[in-house]
């Protein structure tokens, strides 16, 4: 299969990554280093093709899209603490960021996009265990930008299929 993972420098994402390759999966990274680590993806140099931009620039999207069959969108600005300070940067990489991979994976007619949610979408559940039949109720910029990506996942799912 051809994966493209989003954030794949990132702890989850390089794990992600690290199965993949195993299994044999032509694989291609998109990252920003922003928060994911080089040395994540050290042990695969060879075995990945590495795309390194920003899920905000949509050509940069597109040409990580393309060709690829499958998506697993990890990408993200994570923190709420760095939410708080600045909504819009959380928001533009989150949400916009998002809705780039969406649109381009539409347009490459991409077989599935998996999108990586938030526990904190629940905001403070007294459920030690979260369920995704739990209503939602974010309590940070972050958590929202998240809800809203999800949002736009369900959405581009019912119309696009």
């Amino acid at each position: 299969m051809k994966i493209l993972v989003t954030g794949g420098a990132g702890f989850i994402g390089s794990h992600i990554v690290e199965e993949l390759v195993k299994r044999g999966d032509t694989v291609r990274v998109l990252d920003n280093f922003a928060t994911g680590k080089r040395e994540n993806l050290t042990p695969f140099a060879g075995k990945i093709e590495m795309v390194e931009g920003d899920l905000r620039d949509f050509d940069t999207v597109k040409k990580a899209v393309q060709g690829m069959e499958y998506i697993l969108h990890e990408g993200a600005l994570p923190s709420v603490p760095r939410s708080i300070a600045d909504p819009v940067m959380s928001n533009d990489v989150n949400v916009k960021g998002t809705l780039h991979i969406l649109v381009a994976a539409r347009d490459e007619k991409v077989k599935r996009v998996v999108y990586a949610s938030s526990s904190s979408i629940y905001g403070e559940a007294k459920a030690r265990v979260k369920k995704e039949t739990m209503p939602p109720s974010p309590l940070s910029p972050y958590a929202t930008s998240k809800l809203a990506a999800e949002t736009y996942c369900r959405i581009f799912y019912a119309i696009y299929g």
